[in-house]
């Protein structure tokens, strides 16, 4: 535990707060914590993050179902991106650390706000291929159509939430999806040519 409250300090310092990213077709309330100790929860809509600069403390469903087997509040961490999707059979998290708590965790009575919240996701939606068959342009949520060394730069300041640059020892960057085991969001499956 100590070790966890000295990390909790260094990540305050440098700014990091929790976060969710809803890529699932459900309306979430998200908490968080105000000024104030008073806990607050507003909806995230699908298709949407949390703002910036807002530490997130838990999520749960808005129409009352269960995540994962708890109906209640997840809960994550400071350093934590929570990212919610939609499978088969119901919504799953993707997060490094989450615990399951209770609405009483966080001491006072949650303060529910019934307004849309959030910052809308920026995502690559279609590629483009040249004649070499490699991806030169991205079609980006909010952006249009960019160029490789645009959409680079967009994804190593994590403007793009569902791509990560790869910088391998021999050969050139290129940017990747997200690893999930959905094979058909893959950026290589989106392209034209």
């Amino acid at each position: 535990m100590e070790l966890y409250q000295s990390l909790k300090s260094l990540w305050k310092k440098l700014g990091i707060k929790g976060s969710v990213k809803n890529y699932s077709n459900a309306d979430l309330w998200v908490l968080e914590t105000d000024t104030t100790g008073r806990p607050i929860a507003r909806i995230l809509s699908p298709g949407y993050k949390t703002p910036r600069g807002i530490d997130c403390d838990a999520f749960k469903r808005k129409d009352g179902k269960a995540i994962q087997g708890h109906k209640d509040c997840w809960k994550l961490y400071d350093f934590s991106i929570a990212e919610v999707f939609s499978d088969g059979k119901g919504l799953r998290v993707s997060v490094f650390s989450k615990t399951a708590v209770s609405e009483k965790h966080f001491g006072e009575v949650v303060k529910y706000i019934n307004e849309k919240w959030g910052e809308p996701l920026t995502v690559i939606l279609d590629t483009k291929r040249g004649r070499t068959h490699r991806i030169e342009s991205y079609y980006v949520s909010g952006h249009g159509w960019l160029n490789f060394e645009t959409t680079l730069l967009m994804t190593c300041r994590h403007e793009i939430d569902n791509a990560q640059p790869v910088f391998p020892r021999k050969g050139n960057p290129y940017i990747r999806s997200k690893r999930d085991k959905i094979v058909l969001n893959n950026f290589s499956k989106k392209s034209k040519t």
